[in-house]
């Protein structure tokens, strides 16, 4: 489930007088009718909390109120935070009827979503995690980042930096090319091989005296 939302400011409130109102309200069409910018991602909700990234930052048991349709206000409170993304807890679980309309937003940017069998970037560090054999957990150790942030990477919400790519390609057993590219280059080169042994075989030359010029 993923939801298009933003961040609104509440009035100041007497009781609170140090700590930011902020209310976020669902974006069924995928902009503000504020014109606010301050904008969110719902990636996960549950009855009990969920899952936001969100460029505003956030303070560690920071509470935020979601105006969700069917419910009304309903209060979260901040229980965990990794670099943009956030993970909150419901002060009152939410009815699962409610959770059946949000449905409903999600599939509103369904269809942008990647396609799971598009070669991406994002698809080939799955794949090639799970080759390897390593949870989320465990690369995100080797890597020496967050575990939400190699989860942000497989769902294409984030680009690792060319630092990580270096370090992420060594971990899942590739060249850095063949990250990005997804082109095999052992691959490539025992192909080439092949032709110029095939025309040299042909012509009565040496292999290595014959040239392959590829067109992509």
């Amino acid at each position: 489930m993923l939801i298009p939302a933003h961040f609104e400011d509440l009035p100041f409130d007497p009781q609170r007088p140090r700590a930011p109102r902020r209310q976020l309200r669902l974006e069924s069409e995928g902009s503000t009718a504020s014109g606010e910018t301050a904008r969110v991602l719902i990636h996960n909700i549950s009855t009990t909390g969920l899952l936001i990234e969100s460029a505003v930052t956030l303070a560690q048991d920071e509470r935020i109120e979601l105006a969700l349709p069917e419910v009304g206000n309903t209060a979260a409170h901040v229980v965990w935070m990794s670099e943009s993304f956030y993970g909150c807890r419901f002060e009152t679980p939410l009815p699962a009827s409610a959770l059946g309309t949000l449905e409903l937003f999600s599939r509103v940017i369904s269809k942008a979503a990647p396609s799971e069998s598009a070669d991406t970037l994002p698809v080939r560090i799955a794949r090639l995690r799970k080759e390897q054999g390593l949870t989320l957990e465990a690369l995100a150790a080797l890597v020496n980042v967050s575990k939400p942030t190699v989860w942000a990477w497989e769902q294409g919400k984030t680009r690792p930096t060319p630092e990580r790519i270096a370090a992420l390609a060594k971990l899942l057993g590739v060249n850095e090319d063949e990250l990005l590219s997804g082109r095999d280059g052992n691959a490539l080169a025992q192909a080439l091989n092949q032709a110029r042994q095939v025309v040299a075989e042909a012509f009565g030359v040496d292999p290595a005296r014959v040239k392959v010029s590829i067109e992509l």
